[in-house]
């Protein structure tokens, strides 16, 4: 490697993300169901005792199943209302709910179709929902593969937080995926694989928690009455995620929904909505 070579790598490694906190505010928030009445207020208090922090003062919208007509009239909805967030829950409108599979068509057009934020609830019918909802979200995780690039996740993520709650920053590098790039570089003989391996899993890691390490003193600084942790690491995302929400006992789960290069979920935002059917989802 040439001295010009060595000067930026030595540059680039020094070279840190450092977050900078921007407040949110949730001033109007859609409520989407398909019950009514009783139960369709029942439904928005205890969304509102969940976002008691969150949305403290928000003007609240709540959309019966008699407001709109399929996904088509709901995403005029909320086109017309314009809301800061959107709370509803997995197979509105529909009776798949009874089965652990999918999301449910109104919410597949939702997360792809809309700019906001969406607040996805575990179903009315859920045995689990009353306890999820009874209390804002202390136990928040924040989850990503780009953590250090992802500024809007980890504002939103904060803003959800309950004061003297704990959000948790979680990174997960596939080991699979690691695994295919070492082989590769194995069969290069000017390249030594032990190093290589060595050096390139500390540089992702690390990137990762110097990260989140910059969020825990961006907070700490603010005085926003919140823990941070960084949780990184290598293994397999969705074993490794649904490991970590459930030890954590996490109230919030909040994730990327949107890929720009695609028109299906982001990444491991799908497989996560879907197996996880009593945690509370924000999706972006």
């Amino acid at each position: 490697m040439s001295t010009v070579d060595q000067f930026e790598s030595v540059f680039k490694a020094a070279a840190k993300s450092t977050y900078l906190h921007k407040i949110s505010v949730m001033s109007k928030v859609l409520v989407a169901t398909d019950l009514e009445g009783a139960e369709a207020n029942y439904f928005l208090q205890a969304t509102k005792k969940f976002l008691a922090e969150a949305a403290p003062e928000a003007v609240w919208q709540l959309l019966e199943s008699s407001d709109f007509n399929g996904s088509r009239d709901l995403l005029g909805k909320v086109e017309e209302i314009h809301p800061d967030l959107i709370v509803t829950y997995r197979h509105l409108d529909s009776e798949s709910w009874r089965w652990p599979y999918g999301l449910g068509e109104c919410l597949d057009v939702l997360t792809q179709s809309t700019p906001n934020p969406i607040l996805v609830l575990p179903h009315p019918e859920n045995k689990d929902t009353a306890e999820s909802l009874s209390e804002p979200p202390h136990e928040v995780m924040a989850v990503s593969g780009h953590l250090q690039d992802d500024y809007q996740l980890v504002r939103l993520a904060i803003h959800f937080t309950a004061a003297q709650g704990r959000l948790t920053l979680s990174h997960v590098e596939d080991q699979t995926t690691f695994d295919r790039y070492l082989d590769a570089i194995s069969k290069i003989p000017e390249i030594e694989t032990d190093i290589a391996k060595e050096f390139i899993l500390e540089r992702l890691l690390n990137d990762a928690r110097d990260f989140a390490e910059s969020v825990r003193l961006e907070v700490e600084n603010r005085n926003l009455e919140l823990d941070v942790k960084g949780l990184v690491k290598v293994g397999k995302r969705l074993s490794d995620y649904s490991e970590m929400i459930e030890e954590g006992k996490i109230d919030l789960l909040v994730m990327n929904a949107k890929d720009e290069d695609q028109m299906a979920m982001h990444g491991m935002a799908y497989p996560l909505a879907v197996e996880l059917r009593s945690t509370p989802l924000l999706l972006l």
